[in-house]
């Protein structure tokens, strides 16, 4: 085992990894548009991107990620393994709840056996948890999680827990969250208001323990719509807008009203197949003429390989996304951990592809259909009307069904969706990302595997470098892991998204994240 590493506790660092400002300023308000609303304000509820950007403001977690997604100290101040079956974490002194209580170690202790246990969540947090066995309160700012198995990644785990109070969360429900009166953190701001589909207000906590936010007030408002949020931004009703549409990139870059903040992403544009019979069932999968199939194609790792070689993922970077996003056929991207430069790219090859088809039996292609939101993910009606072109080279038709995300959100929850494309925000450790998205549905495993995709050997590979405490051995089978699941193809990468913010030129400043949260602490006021 590698020799224990402490932690260094340094607010300067902390003040980096949130966008924190050193001096603060007064009275200044900020208006934000943002794409999506969270699926509810109870930071322990879905485990989402969109719903753990706007939880940072009110709470804190142990450790936080920076902008370049590493890990900082936050509410713990230094992390030691115990062995390979514990880790001890040290609470920072003095930080207290927004309603003046102490922040103490059984707080923590409770908002972990929470977290996976929220009543209705869509995601949960049983993944981020599934690692550990017990979490035991030996002092009050002394941590201990006791895990089921040698667990060297788990500082990256308990970066996904927001720690709420015992006091006002012992008998809280979601509802308590969302109308407020359980929103009580130890984060920069506090909570003001939620108007579902319309606004969230949050207000300066001039006694956060990390120092003052910049912002007095700040408004999150919700404007799906791209081109709206670019008119809103350009009359001067919002200071800074996200998720900036890749069509109006190039323009706004000209505009001198405003400037433009990007940084490349983890956020993953996939696709999704369910390879079981059970997807027979919906009605979908047929064959070339229309009549009903004996077996799912779906279920063909050929068949899989020959759709993902159909696709031209250089050309929808380039044109469908405007240059805004790059080709990607691994699950993490460049420059992140778990990407292997030695991997061939996957070949825009349709002659192979169509002979792969031949050798699985579907030598003149089959039906289906492509599932998308219309709402929620970048270009995804273009995107799948793109790819069923694409796929209609081989042989294979399909038909594109698009729905509102809160329809194609359940329906892909209830495992009935046999083809989708969706996106995925890489975490930044790739074996986050196979854990959840190709480990075998089970307990603790497989909570965004939505298409019933299973293979044993590759469960095995992600198990072992779970609890792999040697860096060099562990980073061999992560590796072999990502090649088992790109070769097998269950999951397929299409593109991975640039993220791009826009604020009012000489009014707000923003330091971009590679996890796209929109972060009141990542703007900083210019007047």
């Amino acid at each position: 085992m590698s020799k224990p590493r402490r932690q260094p506790a340094l607010l300067p660092v902390l003040a980096l990894a949130l966008g924190l400002g050193a001096a603060p300023a007064a009275g200044q308000s900020l208006s934000v548009a943002q794409a999506q609303p969270p699926t509810a304000l109870d930071p322990h509820f879905h485990a989402r991107n969109q719903n753990a950007a706007n939880a940072l403001h009110v709470f804190d977690t142990l450790v936080v990620r920076d902008a370049r997604l590493v890990v900082r100290p936050s509410l713990a101040e230094s992390w030691q393994p115990v062995g390979e079956g514990a880790w001890d974490f040290q609470l920072r002194e003095g930080v207290r709840f927004q309603d003046g209580t102490p922040l103490t170690a059984d707080d923590v202790v409770f908002s972990f056996q929470r977290a996976p246990n929220v009543p209705n969540s869509p995601g949960s947090y049983a993944t981020a948890t599934r690692a550990i066995r017990a979490v035991e309160a030996l002092g009050p700012r002394t941590v201990r999680f006791h895990t089921n198995t040698p667990s060297p990644l788990l500082p990256g785990d308990v970066a996904q827990i927001f720690i709420v109070s015992r006091r006002h969360g012992a008998a809280a429900t979601t509802e308590d969250y969302n109308s407020g009166k359980a929103m009580i953190g130890t984060g920069p701001y506090r909570f003001v208001e939620w108007t579902p589909g319309n606004r969230i207000v949050y207000a300066r906590n001039p006694d956060w323990w990390g120092g003052r936010a910049d912002w007095e007030r700040v408004t999150f408002r919700l404007i799906p719509l791209g081109p709206a949020r670019v008119a809103a931004l350009l009359a001067g009703d919002v200071d800074l807008i996200a998720d900036v549409p890749t069509a109006d990139v190039p323009r706004l870059q000209q505009d001198q009203r405003v400037e433009v903040f990007t940084t490349s992403s983890i956020r993953m544009i996939y696709l999704n197949f369910d390879p079981t019979a059970e997807a027979l069932r919906s009605g979908t999968l047929l064959a070339h003429d229309g009549t009903p199939l004996s077996r799912n194609p779906l279920g063909d790792a050929r068949v899989r390989r020959a759709l993902s070689m159909a696709i031209s993922r250089e050309n929808l970077a380039e044109r469908l996304y405007e240059g805004q996003a790059l080709p990607a056929d691994q699950i993490p991207a460049r420059d992140t951990d778990g990407y292997d430069p030695a991997l061939p790219p996957v070949p825009f090859d349709p002659d192979r592809a169509r002979a792969l088809l031949s050798e699985a039996g579907y030598p003149q292609g089959f039906q289906m259909t492509l599932y998308t939101s219309n709402d929620s993910i970048p270009n995804s009606v273009r995107a799948v009307q793109a790819i069923a072109q694409m796929w209609q080279r081989i042989g294979v038709r399909a038909t594109v069904d698009t729905t509102p995300h809160t329809v194609f959100s359940r329906r892909r929850g209830q495992l009935e969706l046999p083809a989708f494309l969706a996106d995925w925000f890489h975490s930044g450790n790739l074996i986050y990302s196979l854990a959840s998205l190709m480990h075998t549905r089970e307990a603790g495993y497989g909570a965004a595997n939505r298409v019933r995709y299973s293979n044993r050997e590759l469960d095995a590979l992600i198990k072992a470098t779970i609890v792999d405490f040697e860096p060099a051995r562990r980073d061999r089978s992560l590796l072999a892991a990502a090649r088992l699941g790109r070769d097998d193809a269950g999951l397929v990468p299409i593109v991975y998204m640039v993220n791009a913010w826009a604020a009012r030129r000489g009014v707000v400043s923003y330091a971009p994240r590679m996890d796209n949260h929109t972060l009141a602490m990542h703007a900083r006021p210019l007047r």
